[in-house]
């Protein structure tokens, strides 16, 4: 990969211009979709217009990453009793951490689930166990960038599952099954790894 840096200039084709000079300098620059801003890029500047007109490989790192910044909202209805069930599973992963920790463990089984490194198979059968059954009368609100939106999508074409409440139901379930449930958790060692950096 060739490495420009502040101040290079390139010839490009310019949207509005046509064959062009840019000046590459740092730049904030708005996503294709319009859901966000990378700030302070560096970017390739079109001498005539002032527009941005490339981006250079060395940059589109920090686009993404940035990009993968953005979330959205997703709120769930959920038993009182799953909320129970995340704060003692985040105690048994490790004491000392706080409810803060329940979201991540929540996404942390998500992409697990989804990417094939623990078993899903069944998750919707979970739904149909006696304690799945109460009233749904707590909230559960979560962020999620468009990684996470896809590994629900995944879940549930994979597994059956109609909606995203369902989703994120049987995850408790599952976090219940393989961590609150059992004389020796599933997965402890790895959770607690994961969970060192929120202590």
């Amino acid at each position: 990969m060739k490495i420009v840096k502040e101040g290079d200039k390139r010839q490009v084709v310019c949207p509005k211009c046509g064959l062009s000079h840019a000046t590459y300098t740092l730049r904030d620059v708005d996503f294709s979709d319009n859901s966000g801003t990378v700030k302070n890029v560096l970017a390739g500047v079109c001498d005539s217009c002032n527009e941005v007109v490339s981006i250079p490989k060395q940059s589109t790192a920090k686009v993404k990453a940035e990009y993968n910044k953005v979330k959205t909202p997703v709120d769930v209805r959920v038993p009182a009793h799953y909320l129970d069930i995340l704060t003692v599973a985040s105690q048994i992963i490790e004491p000392s951490l706080t409810e803060n920790f329940n979201k991540a463990l929540v996404l942390y089984y998500l992409h697990a689930l989804s990417s094939g490194r623990y078993p899903a198979e069944n998750l919707s059968s979970l739904l149909s166990a006696d304690i799945a059954k109460a009233k749904a009368s707590k909230r559960l609100s979560l962020k999620l960038n468009q990684n996470s939106l896809d590994e629900i999508d995944s879940l549930m074409k994979t597994q059956g599952l109609k909606n995203n409440t369902e989703v994120f139901k049987s995850l408790i379930l599952k976090i219940n099954e393989d961590i609150v449930q059992p004389k020796n958790p599933r997965h402890l060692r790895e959770l607690q790894n994961f969970a060192a950096a929120f202590s």
